[in-house]
């Protein structure tokens, strides 16, 4: 299946499984698809095709989807499962933007979700600063215009989120946002900020939760985004109904915060609850 027909796919069934929708692997992914080194050869390929790309001038939405799609590609060729479900949701909208709210448990969500909206419209996603400075994949993100934050100014970072993320929405261009203050495969109801919320409310557009599960790419223990594969657990990514924001928005960052902890309980994920 190329891009297209996986963007096809989701876009008529809202769904898609791996074990039932996916190509048979290549005798190359049978043979070397069980080393960590294999998959993060593939993943560094496609970031690299990106740069090169970005470079040149040459990442358009196009380009995105097809190398977001590679990620997909890699995660599959390495004996992952990917399940998505919920995208019916998104299609009901058709190019209205949104907020879409998730929580971020590893890496990949970054990489796997573009393919999956931007058949929809465009997409910003905030990211922290750093990432646009990384080297080579820095590239990449800038190439896509994100949304950068510091992480280390609170009310400078809500300014610029509200106002970037304003004026990206006004354009139609939908906007990504992880509310954790950090990545984690444990989760806290408690350490998710309402910022989705509050910029759908300000620009006057729906936000659709989203609860990723993505623990099968690890955390490093010397660089976070170079951990181990685990390849025991599927990775989900659930697309929650639309929610119409109203009054402070408390109510709608509660429904938010509900379908993505909820969704998490109901695939085994750790949830923190506080008294």
């Amino acid at each position: 299946m190329n891009r297209k027909g996986f963007q096809e796919l989701l876009a008529r069934t809202g769904s898609y499984d791996t074990a039932r929708d996916a190509d048979p692997r290549s005798a190359c992914e049978r043979m070397f698809g069980w080393s960590d080194l294999y998959y993060y050869w593939r993943i560094f390929r496609v970031v690299y095709s990106g740069h090169r790309h970005a470079k040149r001038g040459l990442f358009d939405v196009a380009t995105w989807a097809d190398h977001s799609y590679g990620i997909h590609r890699a995660v599959e060729g390495c004996g992952g499962r990917i399940c998505i479900d919920g995208l019916e949701h998104v299609a009901a909208l058709g190019e209205r933007p949104v907020v879409y709210v998730a929580n971020h448990m590893s890496l990949l969500e970054t990489l796997l979700i573009p393919v999956i909206v931007l058949q929809f419209n465009y997409l910003a996603t905030v990211v922290k600063a750093s990432l646009v400075k990384y080297p080579i994949f820095g590239t990449v993100m800038r190439a896509v215009e994100p949304v950068t934050v510091s992480r280390q100014n609170p009310r400078e970072d809500l300014r610029k989120v509200l106002e970037d993320g304003r004026e990206f929405l006004g354009a139609g261009r939908s906007v990504l946002i992880f509310p954790q203050s950090t990545r984690s495969t444990t989760v806290d109801p408690d350490d998710f900020n309402s910022l989705g919320p509050k910029l759908a409310q300000r620009s006057g557009v729906p936000v659709v939760p989203v609860a990723v599960k993505t623990d099968f790419h690890g955390i490093g223990r010397w660089i976070r985004d170079v951990g181990p594969i685990d390849r025991k657990k599927t990775l989900h990514l659930r697309f929650g109904e639309t929610i119409t924001v109203d009054g402070n928005g408390r109510e709608a960052h509660r429904r938010t915060v509900d379908f993505i902890t909820g969704s998490l309980e109901e695939w085994g994920c750790q949830v923190e609850r506080r008294e």
